[in-house]
């Protein structure tokens, strides 16, 4: 893995980033609040989160050649279980992706290796809690080396001088407007290795969840 890659520590960072949210008390009535663009709530697109770092994990861990079936609890919870159930599904995900070496796993994006999976859970991770804070009205405070080797890796094409790393993630995937930064509502992740990328943007031919 290039030290210009997203890396399993970085899937951590990520999930701190979400340590300001518990500023905001279990009992608030903010956390009902939808987190734009999605029509969640803020408190169920924190456990969104980890819903898909668990079924990050669940493709990583079983070096998955298809898509299995997507693993969740579905218990309600306090919003604070919540961010640190984050916190655990990262650090799960980042143990089975130094496990991973150089093997893949299937993503519907496509054939990930760990830098792939790693740049995806970045962005869950990051996009979606942005969402929810912004919500909540809660400013995070984003790793932006973290972000850049997000970007470089994930998003490859992307002018990186535009604006700052975390600017850059969260204009690509739609949060935010930065000059010369293209806001496709198709976006995609380019999950396999860089040498196998085309040139091209990645783009879906389904849509997320929550649109």
């Amino acid at each position: 893995m290039s030290l210009t890659e997203p890396t399993p520590d970085d899937v951590v960072y990520a999930a701190q980033a979400l340590n300001a949210l518990t500023a905001i008390p279990d009992i608030s009535t903010q956390w009902s609040n939808t987190a734009d663009p999605t029509h969640w709530t803020a408190l169920h697109t924190i456990e969104h989160i980890s819903d898909a770092l668990l079924f990050y994990s669940s493709q990583v861990a079983r070096r998955a050649k298809v898509r299995l079936p997507v693993l969740r609890n579905g218990r309600e919870a306090l919003a604070s279980e919540h961010l640190d159930n984050v916190l655990s599904a990262a650090h799960v995900l980042a143990a089975l992706l130094r496990d991973l070496g150089d093997q893949r796993a299937f993503h519907p994006s496509g054939t990930a290796d760990a830098a792939g999976w790693a740049g995806m859970a970045v962005t869950e991770i990051l996009v979606h809690s942005t969402d929810a804070a912004r919500a909540v009205g809660v400013q995070l405070d984003l790793p932006e080396n973290s972000c850049a080797r997000t970007v470089s890796r994930v998003f490859p094409g992307i002018d990186t001088t535009l604006s700052s790393p975390s600017e850059l993630l969260l204009a690509v995937t739609g949060r935010t407007v930065v000059d010369g930064v293209p806001s496709d509502p198709d976006w995609w992740w380019q999950s396999a290795p860089l040498t196998e990328w085309n040139g091209l943007p990645a783009r879906r031919d389904v849509k997320p969840g929550w649109s």
